[in-house]
């Protein structure tokens, strides 16, 4: 509220003098920008969203989603997650032009400035940024991708559910699904999340510190796909919103992320933790 409330008055551009605080930048770039941006992401959607169908476009809720036809069923599994992998890559489009769409219209009357610093610079316009599209699709991690992702949201959850919760994971997932709506697909996605968290914090205290923090180091690349291939798998019944339909696929696909997610935890946790470097 405080931030719409000095874009609606000025007082983040100018003193209570009516004087400028510093030297005002333009807002087109701003604004553009993020418009043009989410045009091409609208203009992906269309066109993805054709090639890569998931749902029966005549009735997505009644009919049987395209995954399910039989012909669809006799591909590979590799053939069959590539596909789903596509068709959520296009499906993210509509939700990047959205918040692309309101980022510029923000911009436009200063609402997404973030005012100066004490010696009269710019700070930037991430008030207005709700998502950050290549750090959520190149994410080494669901942290990461998470913060990246509905920011605001995301920023909420976290002061007023996880940390009054006591860091509780389950319940600010559970918050997250009601927040989405009633359908079982939400709560199954949200809900399988703890399981990735759990592997990735384990991940960060007894591998990660033999390798380098490089995002494209060897490492951080197969950090990369692998939290893809997960995600992915998760956020399909997030897309499905059944609980049969979502059940049904991940029956279909041999619940891997479950599974590989399990042994991995189960695995990793023998291992030892590694050493502290002496100072």
């Amino acid at each position: 509220y405080k931030i719409y409330k000095t874009a609606c008055d000025g007082s983040n551009l100018y003193d209570e003098n009516g004087k400028p605080k510093g030297n005002i930048p333009s807002n087109i770039g701003p604004t553009i920008k993020p418009f043009l941006t989410g045009l091409c992401c609208m203009a992906l959607f269309v066109f993805g969203s054709k090639k890569f169908p998931i749902h029966d476009p005549r009735d997505p809720q009644n009919f049987s989603p395209i995954i399910f036809n039989s012909d669809f069923l006799s591909q590979p599994l590799i053939y069959r997650y590539f596909y789903f992998w596509m068709g959520l890559i296009f499906v993210r489009q509509k939700y990047y032009f959205a918040w692309k769409n309101a980022e510029g219209a923000c911009n436009i009357w200063y609402a997404g400035f973030e005012g100066f610093k004490e010696d009269g610079t710019v700070k930037g316009w991430e008030h207005s940024v709700n998502v950050d599209i290549l750090k959520f699709e190149l994410a080494p991690s669901f942290k990461v991708g998470s913060a990246a992702w509905n920011k605001k949201t995301a920023t909420w959850l976290s002061r007023y559910v996880y940390f009054r919760t006591g860091s509780n994971l389950v319940l600010t997932y559970i918050m997250s699904s009601f927040w989405h709506g009633f359908y079982p697909g939400y709560y199954m996605f949200f809900l399988s999340i703890p399981l990735l968290t759990a592997c990735e914090r384990l991940s960060t205290k007894k591998i990660s510190p033999y390798f380098s923090p490089n995002d494209y180091s060897p490492y951080g690349i197969l950090a990369i796909v692998s939290t893809t291939i997960v995600l992915n798998y998760f956020t399909q019944a997030f897309q499905l919103l059944s609980f049969e339909w979502a059940t049904m696929n991940w029956k279909n696909e041999y619940f891997f992320g479950h599974i590989v997610l399990i042994i991995y935890y189960l695995a990793v946790s023998k291992l030892p933790n590694p050493k502290k470097k002496e100072a």
